[in-house]
């Protein structure tokens, strides 16, 4: 698969190295040679200095034979134009992110898209609709989809207290007796582990869940979580993001209140939303938020272009009585240094999101979808199955996954299933992998590529991948 990106900035960064780890053939085209270089050193991939609207740039890069042309600069009239041309010189598929023409409220990713263009991804539509999910689960800190939305992989923190504290993966497993959930990684200080059996769990680590939706409930049940729907929710920051949070609040019935400085947004945004209440304060003036109720608010969601504003005022909500705190935070490195102090829930980069959403959206070599867990060598990939791969040789159990490989769910058809050890991966599945990035090749070897002929092939006994499956 050939992809050519043009745009190396902080999302077009994290794409070139989810996809450099596949072994996609990847042109990278930027304006900045620093940058260029960067990728060159880290990635040694192909890069071209000019601009992607140039069309001796689109011949240089060979786009004509490109599987997938993304356009994720920084200039929306840019993106737009540079995916036309790709088009007309034969790129197969095309997505631009545009941040500020609307494409259509409800959906981060339009499928009403402008002529031309296969893909439009709005970065303030996929911020919000995460930042929706969160504030509709709160007792978790991360929130995802896969198996065409039927599975969520959930992120929850572990209180002093919890019925999971000091218990090993083996006896949550063998005690929540939830149907369709596993616990699939364990994030402490600065680590993250697949857990084995006997791993156990402490106060203060964030565990993440893989689960068919409609066992959410019964694993915030276990774990004795509340679970209701938040009804108050403060948002910090009228600008895009704050303005789609709302909209999408607001329509779910929720009372929602914007707190924007300016006064000219303040009218715009009572022009615009319906039933939010839009008040013009300052979110980082405690005089403000106590004087405007912030004892009360389920959630406090702090959306300026300013992190260093976010912070601050989210300290100050949790400090006067919001049960919640969402801080924006664009630089990435400095997302666990928020959470750290545990005063801030959740700390996002809506990059590092629009760059999550990107690869949901790449096809080749049967990967429908990348994530990678945060600020660990950990990810996870939904692949296809298709017939002749080495993974259809035998049971989980009898084939030789290390144990830095977790088979997290399969979707067979229309049914959803967490496998174990004596259950088969079949041509046609789609299944969740949980690999640690040193066992890229192993991976692709079992569920991407044919087994060699012969009798038997490559099966090993060994029980590692039937406790690995499933506990």
């Amino acid at each position: 698969m050939k992809v050519v990106i043009s745009g190396a900035g902080e999302v077009g960064y994290h794409v070139v190295g989810a996809l450099y780890r596949e072994g996609v053939d990847i042109v990278a085209i930027d304006h900045n040679q620093a940058i260029l270089e960067q990728l060159r050193q880290e990635y040694n991939i192909t890069t071209i200095l000019g601009n992607a609207i140039d069309s001796d740039v689109l011949v240089e890069a060979r786009v004509s034979e490109a599987d997938l042309f993304l356009a994720i600069t920084n200039y929306d009239e840019t993106n737009i134009i540079a995916c036309l041309m790709a088009g007309e010189v034969g790129a197969a598929m095309k997505i631009a992110r545009v941040k500020t023409i609307d494409f259509g409220h409800e959906t981060a990713v339009s499928d009403q898209t402008f002529p031309g263009i296969d893909l439009v991804i709005n970065p303030y539509e996929v911020a919000a609709e995460h930042l929706t999910d969160l504030v509709s689960s709160p007792p978790v800190t991360d929130y995802n989809h896969f198996l065409a939305d039927r599975v969520a992989m959930v992120r929850i923190p572990i209180e002093r207290g919890s019925p999971l504290a000091e218990v090993s993966a083996m006896d949550f497993a063998r005690n929540a007796q939830i149907p369709q959930t596993l616990m699939v990684l364990i994030q402490r200080g600065g680590t993250s582990t697949i857990p084995h059996g006997e791993d156990v769990i402490h106060a203060g680590d964030q565990v993440y869940f893989i689960c068919e939706h409609d066992q959410l409930k019964r694993l915030y049940d276990y774990l004795e979580l509340p679970h209701t729907a938040a009804r108050r929710v403060f948002i910090n920051g009228g600008g895009n993001v704050g303005y789609a949070l709302a909209r999408r609040l607001e329509r779910k019935g929720l009372d929602v209140r914007i707190l924007e400085i300016s006064e000219a947004r303040c009218e715009t945004l009572s022009q615009l939303l319906d039933r939010t209440l839009v008040l013009n304060a300052d979110g980082s003036d405690s005089q403000a938020l106590k004087s405007e109720g912030i004892d009360h608010a389920d959630y406090f969601v702090s959306v300026t272009a300013e992190d260093q504003t976010n912070v601050v005022s989210a300290l100050l909500a949790r400090q006067y009585g919001a049960r919640h705190t969402i801080a924006l935070v664009k630089q990435q490195e400095m997302i666990p240094i928020v959470m750290g102090g545990r005063q801030i829930d959740i700390a996002f980069s809506p990059r590092l999101l629009t760059a999550r959403k990107l690869l949901r959206f790449v096809r080749g070599t049967r990967l429908d979808s990348f994530f990678s867990f945060p600020n660990s060598d950990i990810e996870l990939l939904e692949l296809r199955i298709e017939p002749g791969m080495k993974c259809e040789e035998g049971t989980l159990a009898s084939l030789d996954l290390p144990s830095g490989v977790l088979v997290g769910a399969v979707k067979r058809d229309a049914h959803i299933f967490i496998p174990h050890g004596d259950d088969r991966i079949q041509a046609g599945d789609t299944i969740l992998v949980i690999q640690q990035r040193r066992n890229r090749r192993v991976t692709r070897g079992f569920f991407l590529e044919p087994a060699a002929p012969g009798p038997g092939g490559r099966r090993a006994a060994g029980g590692a991948a039937a406790g690995r499956a499933a506990p």
